[in-house]
């Protein structure tokens, strides 16, 4: 600590003089400059007023700096966290872990001192003010958060967290069936503002603690020290017993979803923290550490039984859930601590993955909740299944592989929608090995130019694993779009890549024929997911239109984006995940008239528009289409909503346009029809509803 000691009148004085100079100067500097003018002298080799000027305001910035800080401490002695002697003067020890640079920096740390004295002692009213109010509006500030954290101490922010919940359990247990103030509004819609309130306090507070962690106001000294400690209270039975719950909850946030989005009043929000990779990883190594040397049960299974009545499950009190869901917001943590190379000078040709970790977390007592926990790790985890030059792609490859065949074998109790929502991202970002298991083949890397530009593969096949996957993951709606999105987006790569592969004189027949061969593969892929949802849902008519209509708003969507420079053909699932985690806050299921509008056409029937759609889409911007497909029979330019110009103002598909909305690809096929040119290579195309039958045989096993 830096004992800061204050007179606050004293100082106003001091910063009264120094204004006084700073005018005083400015009067000097202009009398100055009016001798100069009238005598009509140039000063050589200076600029002597401007120069002059910049003093003078920095003189006048310094003041108000030093008065901001003054404000600052007496803010601090007004809150009763500073103290005031008899002659005026006001002490304050100012912590030591926290790089002050500016007044704003101390304005924070003075803010974080307040609310976390006031979260110290406040009721529940006053708690969910003050972590929805000030914290929240500062859980982003580095400064604040740092402080924020050492002025609870490792301590208090497990227990402000479990505090938190506990407060959230009793008025929801104890919720008034009619309250005078808000009379017009049914039981069930206070009781999920009330709910979601709660919950938003928690998160704010994951939120706050994980930009403490990342914070440059901490040392990496000081961040592990923080870690040490608050490990060991979970590591320590003689800690208070609830201790491994707040620990969860404050690393877990509002949920365990590894994507990190939590509804909160209609609105989509971020469920908990982004933690710091060592200070996760200083974690994970110590809860390791300590149960691989513990003799008999953990520490934290011992506080568990020391509880008089019960709270929560068991996942909720193994500190490994609120580690791996943290992990799975933070890829880096998730991938060094679940699969670390044996030898960090290993190269992606000789690189052997430690799996000592993994085989220990495979070993422990998984429910339900804990489950959500592996697999966020896990799909933070694939988020590295990218091409790159280093070793990190073939060790995603081989923790989801091993992390595939693992959930495949787990029982159905043991899911909920948040673990499919966490192994969709693992499929998604595996879809390589989804289209493998589609096509009944194993890919070979020197094939293609595609096959060339994914990242490391799966050592194995294991189409068993993946089908039996699929069909348990795609029974929630979140998951079923993940996987279909990030399925057209490999579709709609593997169709550039095959297009891109032909010689620059190749004929607009076989630039038809080549793209008729990859939609055979692209319609077996959506066929396969098809398949496996609807043999895992079990859906009834209406239920089955629904789930169909949600597989190829997605597909589509995926077809028709556009990768940015450092986009990856595969990988990056989680943005993909976010995205339908999202839509669905504003319920994004298809309408009954989009549904019924699709009822006449089947699944088959659609999903071989879009993949045509999206063929004929690249086919026009490498120019294989004819001039005079763009023309009607009197030779006027279409005006289609899906068909743009370019700049030099020829008309052109709008890819985006035409696969988002049913009734383009409606007209799509009534141009191609129309057209005797295109018309003739649309048997061809029809090779893409073949594969999708296939395929839907198969995912359906």
């Amino acid at each position: 600590m830096t004992k800061v000691s204050l007179n606050a009148e004293k100082l106003e004085t001091a910063i009264a003089q120094i204004r006084k100079v700073a005018t005083d100067a400015e009067g000097a500097r202009s009398s100055i400059n009016l001798e100069l003018n009238n005598a009509d002298v140039t000063v050589p080799d200076t600029d002597f007023s401007t120069d002059a000027l910049t003093a003078i305001d920095n003189l006048r910035a310094r003041a108000d700096e030093i008065e901001s800080c003054k404000d600052e401490i007496v803010r601090l002695n007004e809150s009763g966290i500073a103290g005031m002697d008899a002659n005026g003067v006001i002490t304050y020890n100012l912590p030591d872990t926290v790089t002050i640079n500016s007044s704003d920096d101390l304005s924070s740390v003075v803010q974080a001192e307040i609310d976390a004295e006031k979260a110290k002692n406040a009721d529940p009213d006053e708690l969910l003010d003050l972590m929805n109010g000030s914290v929240a509006d500062h859980q982003d500030d580095e400064v604040y958060a740092a402080a924020f954290a050492d002025a609870m101490g490792p301590e208090g922010m497990a227990d402000l967290a479990y505090t938190i919940d506990k407060h959230r359990q009793y008025q929801l247990e104890n919720f008034p069936d009619y309250d005078p103030k808000d009379p017009d509004t049914d039981y069930g819609t206070r009781w999920d503002r009330a709910n979601e309130a709660w919950l938003s306090a928690q998160a704010t507070l994951s939120i706050c603690f994980g930009t403490a962690t990342n914070s440059s106001a901490w040392t990496p000294q000081h961040r592990k020290e923080y870690a040490e400690e608050l490990a060991e209270l979970v590591t320590d039975e003689d800690q208070p017993y609830y201790m491994p719950l707040g620990f969860n909850l404050l690393l877990e946030g509002a949920n365990r979803t590894a994507a990190n989005t939590a509804e909160v009043d209609g609105e989509a929000v971020q469920a908990g923290g982004v933690f710091n990779k060592y200070f996760l990883q200083d974690l994970g190594n110590a809860i390791q550490a300590h149960e691989k040397t513990s003799e008999g049960y953990p520490a934290w299974w011992e506080m568990m039984l020391k509880t008089s009545s019960p709270e929560g499950s068991m996942g909720d009190w193994d500190p490994m859930a609120g580690i791996l869901t943290a992990m799975g917001r933070q890829p880096d943590a998730a991938l060094d601590f679940l699969a670390p190379p044996v030898d960090d000078r290993a190269t992606e040709q000789t690189v052997e993955v430690d799996g000592t970790t993994w085989e220990w977390l495979k070993g422990r007592d998984w429910d339900s909740t804990s489950f959500e926990a592996l697999t966020a790790a896990v799909a933070g985890a694939s988020e590295h299944r990218q091409l790159t030059t280093g070793t990190k792609d073939e060790r995603a490859a081989w923790i989801t592989e091993q992390a595939v065949v693992d959930m495949a074998g787990r029982k159905d109790g043991l899911w909920t929608d948040t673990s499919r929502q966490n192994a969709a991202v693992v499929l998604a970002n595996s879809m390589q090995e989804v289209d493998e298991a589609a096509g009944d083949v194993q890919r070979n890397s020197r094939r293609s130019q595609f096959n060339a530009a994914m990242p490391a593969g799966w050592d194995e096949k294991h189409d068993e694993e993946v089908r039996a996957l699929l069909q348990e993951t795609l029974k929630d709606d979140v998951a079923l779009q993940t996987v279909s999105d990030a399925a057209g987006r490999y579709a709609s790569a593997r169709m550039d890549s095959a297009l891109d592969a032909l010689p620059e004189d190749a004929s607009g027949e076989e630039a038809y024929k080549r793209a008729s061969q990859t939609g055979y593969s692209n319609g077996r892929l959506i066929g396969y997911i098809q398949g496996a949802a609807e043999k895992g849902r079990g859906d009834a008519a209406a239920e089955k239109d629904a789930t169909n209509q949600m597989i190829l708003n997605a597909f589509g969507k995926g077809l028709s984006f556009i990768p940015g420079p450092q986009s990856a053909v595969a990988g990056k699932a989680l943005s993909i995940a976010e995205s339908y985690a999202l839509d669905m806050v504003g319920d994004c299921l298809p309408s009954n008239a989009q549904q019924a509008q699709d009822e006449a056409v089947s699944m088959q029937e659609q999903a071989m528009r879009r993949i045509l759609a999206e063929s004929y889409v690249k086919l026009d911007e490498r120019g294989y289409l004819p001039p005079e497909a763009y023309l009607d029979y009197e030779n006027n330019y279409y005006e289609d909503s899906w068909m743009k110009r370019d700049d030099q103002g020829d008309l052109h598909i709008d890819g985006e346009a035409l696969l988002s909305n049913p009734e383009s690809i409606e007209q799509f096929m009534g141009w191609i029809e129309d057209d005797w040119e295109l018309d003739s290579v649309l048997g061809e195309a029809l090779m893409g509803s073949n594969g999708f039958e296939a395929g839907a045989k198969s995912g359906r096993r």
